[in-house]
């Protein structure tokens, strides 16, 4: 016998009459009856849109309820062990190292984890080359614990995991004991890529009302916020960059950030709307930064730029498209990490290196960054060493060496 359906009609009522009025706790209290299948459809597609044309679901304090509320319907990942693995050059500014459960430690910052990721929301509508997934398992040969969260395409031609596939990883095989394992044995690997839909089952419930709905909800902002590594681990992860699409999502994603209890991160935006690192023109920049004694953690508003910031050539987005299939885009990938590119894959290469560097430098892995004026351009000894040491990251090897590392441990999951 099917399970009856909840009604969640006094919010709805509530969200059409007085919608500032409504308490983030009952907001994840509907999504989570919404994943755990116990709205009517009808009454997830009103509250979705309701949210969305309230521009509730652009308020920090609702994207994080909303965010613990796919939280709580996750997958965690359990049983990582308490490590000091950490780059050389980090002076202490970077953990490097997955950490006891706070239990064990007593009170801690989230700086003691190693674990970062970089990600956009997508839909800019720019349809680049896959910068963040390349750039991620190229920080994982630089020094960084990379474990990325993502998801297959939905606007554009390839998809995080579509190119992760194409480059011959099982995604589908690693599961939270393989997430685990990964981290906890004594080569280290340094990179780990979750998937979507194996780490969140609980989505699919709602994935067909908002294909047609006709329009953005509140989840489309949700998949940077829910990497399964930044709620199984106590701290959550140490840094991370998530880039937005809309300038007016900058600050409010900092904010909620906050509100989750991240104290170490950047969210961009490139001034032509993209969620990135823009290898084209300023990227505007707000960068969470936690005060070592207070423990007050504050936003910093300021721009990069690929010449001014890293020393790196401006390139029009129009040579680094990525409109292309997930092999073709694969092959790219590949030929970027081991030193391989074509002449004409070389804006790529520079698009790829300012993300990575922007990682490295506010992970803290070269050193702590100087603190920027208000709307200034940064500017600085560690921005332009971070592109080094991701220069490092091909030019050593490690990157594909990463990489290889994780595919072979997808196969073997898939093998047991």
């Amino acid at each position: 016998m099917a399970e009856a359906k909840i009604s969640i009609l006094p919010l709805l009522r509530a969200l059409s009459e007085s919608p500032d009025a409504i308490a983030p706790e009952d907001i994840t209290k509907a999504i989570t009856h919404s994943f755990n299948d116990h709205l009517s459809p009808v009454q997830t597609g009103t509250l979705l849109t309701t949210l969305h044309f309230t521009k509730l679901d652009q308020k920090p304090e609702i994207i994080a309820a909303a965010a613990r509320a796919m939280r709580a319907a996750g997958l965690t990942v359990d049983g990582l062990q308490a490590d000091t693995w950490g780059d050389e050059t980090s002076g202490g500014k970077y953990g490097g190292g997955l950490v006891s459960p706070a239990s064990e430690l007593g009170a801690r910052s989230v700086a003691d984890n190693g674990q970062v990721d970089i990600v956009g929301t997508g839909g800019d509508g720019h349809d680049t080359f896959n910068v963040s997934t390349t750039s991620a398992i190229l920080a994982s040969g630089c020094g960084l614990r990379i474990c990325k969260h993502g998801n297959k395409a939905s606007t554009s031609a390839s998809g995080s995991a579509d190119i992760l596939t194409s480059l011959g990883a099982n995604l589908m095989a690693i599961t939270p004991p393989i997430v685990t394992s990964i981290f906890n044995e004594p080569s280290k690997g340094n990179f780990c890529f979750l998937y979507a839909p194996v780490f969140h089952p609980a989505v699919r419930h709602v994935a067909p009302i908002r294909r047609e709905l006709g329009h953005r909800t509140i989840f489309n902002l949700l998949g940077p916020l829910a990497n399964p590594i930044d709620y199984s681990v106590s701290g959550g992860l140490e840094a991370r960059i998530i880039g937005v699409g809309r300038r007016e999502l900058g600050q409010v994603f900092a904010e909620t950030l906050k509100i989750l209890g991240a104290s170490k991160g950047m969210v961009v935006c490139g001034e032509e709307g993209l969620d990135e690192v823009s290898c084209e023109c300023r990227t505007e920049c707000w960068r969470l930064l936690e005060d070592p004694e207070t423990r007050e953690v504050t936003v910093d508003h300021f721009f990069v730029h690929p010449t001014e910031t890293f020393g790196i050539p401006t390139h029009s987005l129009s040579r680094v498209a990525g409109g292309k299939g997930p092999d073709e885009n694969a092959a790219i990938l590949e030929r970027l990490l081991n030193g391989k590119e074509r002449d004409d894959e070389k804006a790529v290469k520079d698009f790829v290196l300012a993300n990575t560097a922007a990682l490295i430098a506010i992970s803290g892995l070269l050193g702590p960054v100087e603190r920027v004026s208000e709307g200034a351009v940064a500017r600085g000894a560690v921005w332009r060493s971070a592109v080094e040491k991701a220069n490092e990251g091909i030019t050593s090897g490690r990157a594909w060496e990463e990489w290889s590392k994780f595919v072979e441990k997808s196969r073997q999951a898939e093998g047991g």
